[in-house]
C-alpha cells in the first residue's frame, strides 16, 4: 500500500474510515504500510454510516488542515463515497449539493459540473456489495431535502482499488447478507435493463452466477475465505457492469425508502428484489430465463416463462438462505410511509423507468409493489 501511495506522488495520505473499523484495527495494516514507505500518515475515523453533507465537509476540513495530498478510503460504500465527495470539493468550487442530481422528472440536472479531480483516491473495500471502489458516483444525504443526492463523474472514480478478501472477514452475517444482496440485485438489474450492452451483460451474468454459489457460504461461515474472495470479485465486477448498463426499479424503491426510513440500503434491496422482479417478468422473460440457468436451475426443455419463474424461485430461496425475508412492517415502516414512498418514486422515476423492462404507469401501481413487501 505504501508503494502504491508513493507512486501516486503522495507524501501525506489521509486514511479515511469509520469509527468501528478503526476501533477493530482493520486500518492498522494500511497505516503501517504507509508509514513504512516514509509517508506522514493522518487518520480521519469519523465517516458516518450514512454520509451527510456536514460529515463530508468535516472530512474536507481535516484533509486541508492536516496538509494531506491523497485519500486512502478503507470501508464500505459509505467510506468510499465520502472519499469521492471530498475529492470533488477539494478540486471544485461551490457546495456538494450543487453537483448532486435533482431527482425530479426525466431531466436529472445538476447546478454545476465536475471540472477537476481534487485528489487521488485509493479505495480499499471491506464489504462485498456496492462496487463503489470502481464506480464514479457518490451518494450523500441532504437533511434539508430529505433525499440522498448523487454526484457522478468519471473524475470521481478511485485511481486504485485494492480488493483484499481478508478485510471482509470481519463482516457479521447480517452485513454479509445485506451487501451481498445489493451486489446480486445490481447485477440482475443491470442484465434485465434495456439497451445494447453486451460487455455489461457478460459481467453481470458472471457476477450473478458467482453470488448465487457463494453468498450462502459466506453468510453461513464468515471465515470461508474462498467464498469471501468470490463475493468480493463479484461485487467489483458488478460495479463495472452497472456503471455501463444501468439499474432498474429495485434501487429506485430502496433509495426512496432509505431516504424516509434510514434502514440499511442492502436490507431494503433484498426485501424489494423478489417483488420487483416478479412484476417486471412480462418485460424481461427471456433474460430472467437466462438468470435461472446461471443460478443453477434446471431449465432445459422449459418454456421461457417457466424458466423465468424458476429464476424468481431461485432468487427467493437465496434471500431466504441469508434470512432476508421479513415484511417491511417489522422495521416500523408505516402505511403512510408506503404512500409517500410511492408518490416520490413515481414523481422522481416514472419518466426514467421506461428504459427498464416495465415502466411505472401510476402511483397506485408503484404502491402495489410496496404492499406486497409490507
Amino acid at each position: 500500500m505504501g508503494e502504491i501511495a508513493r507512486d501516486l506522488g503522495s507524501k501525506a495520505p489521509l486514511v479515511l474510515t469509520d469509527p468501528t473499523l478503526h476501533r477493530l484495527g482493520i486500518t492498522r495494516a494500511v497505516e503501517t504500510s504507509l508509514g513504512e514507505a516514509g509517508l506522514r500518515v493522518e487518520v480521519f475515523a469519523e465517516v458516518a454510516t450514512e454520509p451527510t453533507l456536514a460529515s463530508v465537509e468535516s472530512a474536507v476540513q481535516a484533509f486541508r488542515e492536516r496538509g494531506c495530498d491523497l485519500i486512502v478510503a478503507v470501508g464500505g460504500g459509505s467510506s468510499i463515497d465520502t472519499a469521492k465527495s471530498v475529492s470533488l470539493l477539494l478540486g471544485n468550487e461551490g457546495k456538494l449539493s450543487e453537483y448532486q442530481q435533482r431527482r425530479v422528472g426525466a431531466e436529472w440536472r445538476t447546478e454545476r459540473r465536475v471540472q477537476r479531480r481534487g485528489t487521488e483516491i485509493i479505495a480499499i473495500p471491506t464489504t462485498a456489495g456496492t462496487g463503489s471502489e470502481v464506480t464514479s458516483g457518490s451518494g450523500v444525504f441532504d437533511p434539508a431535502t430529505g433525499i440522498k443526492g448523487w454526484a457522478g463523474d468519471p473524475l470521481l472514480r478511485p485511481s486504485v482499488a485494492v480488493c483484499d478478501p481478508l478485510l471482509t472477514l470481519s463482516m457479521p452475517p447480517r452485513v454479509t447478507a445485506d451487501t451481498g444482496l445489493d451486489a446480486l440485485s445490481q447485477s440482475i438489474e443491470c442484465y434485465v435493463n434495456g439497451g445494447f450492452k453486451p460487455f455489461a451483460d457478460a459481467l453481470a451474468l458472471e457476477a450473478i452466477a458467482v453470488i448465487g454459489q457463494n453468498l450462502p457460504r459466506a453468510f453461513a461461515n464468515g471465515d470461508d475465505l474462498a467464498a469471501r474472495s468470490a463475493m468480493l470479485g463479484a461485487a467489483t465486477m458488478t460495479g463495472v457492469a452497472f456503471t455501463n448498463g444501468g439499474l432498474i426499479h429495485v434501487h429506485t424503491y430502496a433509495e426512496v425508502l432509505g431516504d424516509l426510513t434510514h434502514l440499511p440500503h442492502g436490507r431494503l434491496i433484498g426485501l424489494m428484489l423478489p417483488h420487483v422482479l416478479e412484476w417486471s417478468l412480462p418485460g424481461c422473460t427471456e433474460k430472467l430465463a437466462t438468470i435461472g440457468r446461471v443460478l443453477g436451475e434446471k431449465v432445459d426443455g422449459l418454456s421461457a416463462r417457466e424458466a423465468a419463474e424458476r429464476a424468481l424461485g431461485a432468487v427467493r430461496r437465496l434471500c431466504s438462505d441469508v434470512e432476508v425475508t421479513e415484511p417491511l412492517r417489522t422495521h416500523g415502516v408505516s402505511e403512510e410511509t408506503l404512500r409517500i414512498t410511492a408518490e416520490r418514486v413515481f414523481a422522481q422515476h416514472a419518466a426514467r423507468s421506461a428504459t427498464g423492462p416495465r415502466g411505472f404507469r401510476s402511483v397506485d401501481e408503484v404502491l402495489s409493489l410496496l404492499e406486497r413487501a409490507y
